[in-house]
């Protein structure tokens, strides 16, 4: 009796907005989604389910999901059996809103939903559209555990150690779309890392909306954060790790001393601080005053003289003086970041600001010209610390083609500054030696001996 012919596979497509949860959020997707029968499309065109997955943390974020789910219209039409959805932290925040909104949409899910997206599916084809933002009460939340296969994990990879935030910073949306903070057990992370790193990755970044506040392990200190940084390195086969993001609110001296103690623990460590006016952060609700924050990096740099230092800058908060715009600016001069992220204010709706009625009274105009402040200060800053590698050697760990320029190769430093320099592709997931030659923007231009090319500057 002749076999029946396997089902045809299905195609899936996702638009990634926003940050490396999305990332994470949208291999779990399809992780989730290829048990069922879906396999990856490079172009919706080819499609039988689009995703949109969304961001709420920037200003325009529903007028982007607009705007995308717009240019599928056409292609539904064509295909009616085409199913178009939206997650992420739009869809949580907005629900039914947003299908009233965006006809060409199926159904809207939220973060906590993608554990049921096959349901989901089903429930689509039974007929009527609709809205999944159900949030998954802390005590019953589980996480997904990644299943990485040999040959289709990248050289660095993501793996989460929370969801959710007990912070009600004023600016924030988060907590209202991602729900209260939970800590996933510490064994499933260290098994995840493990079995990504024997899938071939060989870099992991811990990723959580605030990491420093991970209460996983019970450690007896109560550092459980400063505990689960020591587990992952001791993960065989590991070469490199980082995290992201920290809270400077519940960094600790101990978390700090691991970038002195830990043989895997990169040399660059992401601290938002959002200010540099202490009137502003207790407006702001950070729970940390300007001359806490410089004692932090202070001591950083004590235990780990040569890090690289990022942060995140937001300029023409509610109430913002030109006095604490420049005391944003002294602060920028006085840490070196090596790179900053900064963004102008922007109401954004369910976080504290707006019903704290901080009315958003700083000038458009004001919010661009501290902006443009802001950036030209730091891009001057990121070149003088960018300069510093010119004429040294720094271990790169090889992630793949650059992309920008064919035939070249990059890695980044474990300060996290991406090196851009000729070699085979045969270098993808080694540490190389690669010795600097020149500083481009915000990148670096090397020459690698064991690649047996020698890395023109690019001018």
């Amino acid at each position: 009796m002749d076999s029946e012919p396997p089902a045809a596979r299905r195609r899936l497509f996702v638009q990634n907005f926003g940050c490396q949860m999305n990332d994470y959020d949208v291999e779990r997707m399809r992780e989730v989604l290829g048990a069922r029968g879906y396999d990856a499309a490079d172009r919706a065109e080819d499609a039988d389910l689009i995703v949109i997955n969304t961001c709420s943390v920037r200003e325009k974020a529903e007028a982007k999901v607009a705007s995308a789910a717009g240019r599928y219209r056409q292609l539904k039409a064509e295909r009616p059996g085409v199913m178009v959805a939206i997650g992420g932290c739009v869809a949580q925040q907005e629900g039914d809103r947003l299908l009233k909104r965006i006809p060409v949409a199926d159904f809207t899910f939220g973060p906590d939903q993608i554990p049921s997206l096959p349901e989901l599916l089903e429930r689509r084809a039974r007929g009527g559209r609709f809205a999944a933002t159900e949030v998954i009460e802390v005590e019953d939340y589980r996480f997904l555990s990644a299943e990485p296969r040999v040959g289709q994990v990248p050289v660095t990879a993501l793996v989460t150690i929370q969801k959710g935030c007990d912070n009600h910073c004023a600016f924030c949306v988060v907590p209202a779309t991602r729900g209260r903070e939970v800590s996933r057990p510490w064994q499933e992370v260290v098994d995840e890392v493990a079995r990504f790193v024997a899938a071939g990755a060989r870099e992991i970044t811990l990723i959580g909306q605030n990491v420093n506040s991970y209460h996983g392990v019970g450690s007896d200190d109560g550092d459980d954060f400063a505990e689960l940084l020591a587990r992952v390195d001791r993960v065989p086969g590991l070469k490199r790790l980082r995290y992201t993001t920290s809270h400077p609110h519940d960094f600790t001296r101990k978390v700090a001393d691991a970038f002195r103690d830990l043989p895997t623990l990169c040399k660059w460590l992401h601290l938002p601080v959002q200010s540099g006016s202490s009137r502003t952060l207790k407006r702001m609700v950070r729970d940390y005053t300007r001359e806490q924050y410089l004692a932090q990096i202070e001591y950083v740099k004590s235990v780990c003289p040569d890090i690289s230092l990022s942060t995140d800058i937001i300029v023409g908060y509610p109430g913002e003086t030109d006095s604490d715009f420049a005391e944003t600016l002294s602060l920028l001069e006085r840490v070196q970041y090596d790179s900053i992220y900064s963004f102008e204010y922007s109401e954004r709706p369910d976080t504290p600001a707006l019903k704290l009625a901080l009315r958003d009274n700083v000038a458009p105009e004001v919010k661009a010209e501290r902006l443009q402040a802001v950036q030209a200060l730091q891009k001057g800053i990121t070149e003088r610390r960018l300069s510093r590698w010119v004429g040294r050697e720094a271990e790169v760990l090889v992630e793949g083609d650059s992309g920008r320029y064919p035939g070249q190769l990059c890695g980044r430093t474990t300060g996290n500054e991406m090196v851009n320099f000729a070699g085979p592709p045969s270098l993808a997931g080694e540490m190389v030696r690669v010795k600097i030659v020149a500083a481009r923007g915000h990148t670096l231009v090397g020459e690698c001996e064991k690649s047996g090319h020698r890395l023109a500057v690019i001018g």
